[in-house]
């Protein structure tokens, strides 16, 4: 397995009536899905980390 080679592709289409239409499209390979993983986490971490802080006196 190639992990820069094997990658995962989705996409979405959202309309609303005639006015509104979106459409997305994501690709990831495996290296960028561990990469966002640990990007996430580290906001979340963080965040409660602040929230501890700031209930303290």
């Amino acid at each position: 397995m190639r992990l820069s080679k094997d990658r995962q592709t989705t996409s979405a289409v959202m309309r609303i009536g005639k006015a509104f239409s979106m459409e997305a499209r994501t690709d990831f390979s495996p290296v960028g899905l561990v990469a966002a993983g640990l990007l996430v986490s580290g906001i979340l971490l963080s965040s409660a980390v602040i929230v501890a802080a700031g209930r303290r006196r």
